[in-house]
């Protein structure tokens, strides 16, 4: 379980990279949408649960869950 634990965590890392400390999108990144971001998580990470990890983290970014 330590190996799946690492592995959402480097994507919940990887997607905050592309938001600033509100919650919103920064576009100094080279990204101006949500979709933007889970086509970043892709190609970073692959399909499947990354995207899966990664919509549920921006789900709580944008909601202000963070």
């Amino acid at each position: 379980m330590g190996k799946v634990n690492a592995y959402m965590m480097d994507v919940q890392s990887f997607v905050w990279d592309f938001y600033n400390s509100s919650g919103d999108i920064d576009t100094a990144t080279g990204v101006k949408t949500t979709a933007d971001v889970l086509a970043k998580v892709k190609e970073e990470f692959g399909g499947g649960m990354a995207v899966d990890c990664a919509t549920q983290e921006i789900a709580e970014i944008e909601g202000g869950y963070f």
